[in-house]
């Protein structure tokens, strides 16, 4: 009818909709986690560079010693227990990445192949990977290597010492061969699932073309599951700074096995939080960009393959 008045809609009726509440309810969560667990943390780790402990209460620097904590660090490059620490830490590079990583990648072939023993090889690696660090910890260092350990005998055999195998040098490789150990099967898991994920009618041609398994390996399964490789080699990059559990669970960080994450755990327990929070810092802007550059580098390795 001409000359009837329509009303307009209400706009917070619309925008207050049963489907604009849900998103923000389901939004509330992870936006609330990011702030508080990921911006503020790291926002107040910055802020704790510039402080400095006065009587048991961290107070602001003035501002002509406002950098004060990043010089105390720079100097404390100097002193051989820094020195030691940051050797120790880098060595977790080599092995994730050079060592743990191509024998991940060697077995977990074994077992996609279905090779006879893989279903044992399945045990062996997956045990490791769901059980907590501090128990595989206390049976690699009580239940395998001691005096009652399932290893004694063969040690004692040797001539071994087992007590000798945790001081000294033998320490940090017996820390070394822990992570090694348990490092494999969290490869293994990840890089059987790529495996699995390759398509049976490329394996079957290369079967029927008469490719050998190492051929196989090396120009199929590897190109085609370098994404998942690349992703665990930057994880292996970044244990440079954040393995600590292995190290304070076997020898507590004593005979070189300090590393730089296990020495921000214990600085952080005290009053004096600047100290940690500036080597976090400054381990952060160094490591960032290689890590970035290592992952630019990698993905260029092979295009990217879709099936």
């Amino acid at each position: 009818m001409e000359g009837t008045l329509t009303a307009k809609p209400n706009s917070k009726k619309k925008f207050l909709t049963g489907t604009t509440i849900f998103i923000f309810v389901m939004l509330f969560y992870p936006v609330g986690h990011f702030l508080l667990m990921w911006f503020g943390v790291n926002i107040n780790s910055i802020l704790l560079t510039f402080q400095w402990p006065v009587r048991g209460k961290l107070e602001f620097l003035a501002l002509n010693e406002l950098f004060f904590n990043y010089e105390t660090l720079f100097l404390s490059f100097k002193m051989e227990s820094t020195q030691s620490m940051f050797l120790a830490s880098l060595a977790y590079f080599v092995i994730s990445c050079l060592v743990t990583l191509p024998i991940s990648l060697f077995f977990s072939y074994f077992i996609f192949k279905k090779i006879r023993g893989n279903g044992f090889f399945k045990i062996i690696f997956f045990i490791p990977s769901i059980l907590p660090l501090i128990i595989l910890t206390i049976v690699y260092r009580y239940g395998i290597f001691s005096n009652q350990g399932i290893l004694s005998p063969m040690l004692n055999a040797l001539n071994i010492n087992v007590a000798n195998l945790f001081i000294d040098q033998g320490a940090r490789w017996m820390v070394w061969l822990f992570c090694i150990w348990a490092g494999i099967g969290y490869n293994v898991i990840l890089l059987t699932a790529g495996m699995s994920r390759v398509p049976r009618e490329i394996l079957e041609s290369c079967k029927m073309d008469g490719v050998k398994p190492m051929r196989e390996f090396f120009k199929v399964i590897i190109p085609l599951t370098w994404p998942t490789i690349t992703t665990l080699f930057i994880l292996g990059m970044m244990s440079v700074f954040n393995v600590f559990m292995q190290p304070m669970f076997i020898t507590q960080g004593q005979y070189d096995t300090m590393t730089i994450g296990l020495h921000i755990y214990q600085a952080s327990g005290g009053a004096g939080l600047n100290e940690p929070a500036t080597l976090g810092l400054f381990c952060s802007i160094i490591g960032a960009p290689i890590i970035l550059l290592v992952r630019h580098l990698l993905n260029k390795a092979y295009g990217d393959v879709e099936f």
